[in-house]
């Protein structure tokens, strides 16, 4: 059962090891997500490619699936949901993964994240509800010495507690 109560000197709220709750709505999206991405892969990826979470993982094999979340910001109104920036890395080595293929993986992958209706039927919970994922931007950046990445950049909208 998770205990929040509000934090000293209107810091917000806090669970009862003085973690602030947007980070715990963090955590919790995180975790679920690589889950369910690891579960649900496009078949157009290598199978099994692993997901990680930044901060979380150090060893990265490539290809990789890294996901990142940052900047968690509570909704004022509702104290146990966030808005949270997201990121997914799709990371692959120069020397085993044409050009050609880490585009196809990195479309698939975004095309999977952005069909969110079957993606919030497996995630939500009594406990998590995935209200939204805002797809935002998309890059790809290759540098031909170690690899390429391509970064997708979205928003959630999720209730956690």
């Amino acid at each position: 059962m998770l205990v929040v109560s509000r934090g000293d000197s209107g810091s917000g709220w806090v669970d009862g090891h003085g973690r602030p709750m947007s980070q715990l709505i963090e955590d919790a999206l995180a975790t679920r997500l690589a889950q369910w991405i690891e579960s649900n892969c496009p078949p157009e990826l290598p199978a099994g490619v692993p997901v990680h979470i930044a901060c979380r993982d150090d060893l990265r094999t490539r290809p990789c699936i890294v996901l990142e979340t940052s900047d968690a910001k509570l909704v004022p109104a509702l104290p146990f949901t966030a808005r949270i920036n997201l990121s997914v890395h799709l990371f692959t080595q120069t020397d085993d993964t044409p050009v050609a293929d880490h585009g196809a993986w990195a479309a698939a992958l975004e095309s999977m994240l952005r069909e969110t209706g079957q993606m919030r039927e497996d995630l939500d919970s009594l406990t998590f509800v995935l209200h939204d994922l805002i797809a935002r931007e998309t890059s790809t950046v290759a540098d031909e010495t170690r690899g390429r990445e391509t970064v997708l950049s979205f928003e959630a909208v999720v209730t956690a507690g």
